[in-house]
């Protein structure tokens, strides 16, 4: 058994089930948005650029654009803490949480559809391996 042959014939196989469909059919604009909405939507606290940053694990220079395109499209709104001026303060806004709930419910279709095709055990099975990928590879 060769196992660096078998860990590149495993990716080949993985990348080849990986279906970009439904992330193509959400418009283009909305890409990068709804990992921010969502969890703008759930905080139970104020919430900072640098908290999504830390949160997404990406640069605050590229949150910053994010958020400068999805104030412009008037998803959040952007204000100055009052308790640290340093800190700028992003929040949800009405037309965000529409988004959120349009996000979702284009989800749940798309899963809704699977339950269609493919077995919920084999969907259980499927959901308990990939736990134990993550748990693998997280170590």
């Amino acid at each position: 058994m060769n196992t660096r042959e078998d860990a590149r014939d495993f990716l080949v196989k993985l990348h080849s089930c990986i279906s970009r469909t439904f992330y193509n059919n959400i418009e283009s604009t909305q890409r990068g948005f709804g990992f921010i909405l969502s969890y703008l939507e759930r905080a139970n606290k104020e919430v900072t650029a640098g908290d999504l940053s830390k949160k997404l694990n990406v640069s605050t220079a590229r949150i910053a654009a994010l958020l400068k395109k999805m104030e412009k499209n008037g998803l959040i709104t952007r204000h100055t803490s009052q308790k640290d001026a340093r800190q700028i303060i992003v929040e949800i806004t009405p037309a965000g949480i529409a988004l959120v709930d349009e996000m979702r419910e284009q989800v749940l279709s798309k899963i809704e559809l699977l339950f269609t095709q493919v077995s919920k055990e084999d969907l259980e099975t499927y959901i308990r391996i990939s736990h134990q990928i993550k748990d693998v590879m997280s170590e």
